[in-house]
């Protein structure tokens, strides 16, 4: 857990430095790769609280998503 938040942290203060953002965000890229399925294992619950992790994956391949573009940009 606190590897995980050290992580966020450092990439997330790199990329709004734009200091190896390509590498800030690969990286953090895959910290939701694995992060995800740990968090939002939404196959194993029912009714509302599905819907919550549902919500939470669909966010982090937003994010993941967001993270390729800054990727292609080259920043």
């Amino acid at each position: 857990l606190w590897l995980g938040i050290v992580l966020q942290v450092a990439a997330g203060a790199l990329v709004i430095a734009g200091i190896w953002t390509t590498a800030a965000a690969a990286a953090l890229i895959l910290f939701l790769i694995v992060a995800t399925p740990m968090f939002h294992n939404f196959w194993d619950h029912q009714g509302p609280d599905r819907a919550s992790r549902i919500n939470g994956v669909v966010s982090n391949v937003a994010l993941a998503g967001g993270f390729l573009a800054l990727i292609a940009q080259g920043i």
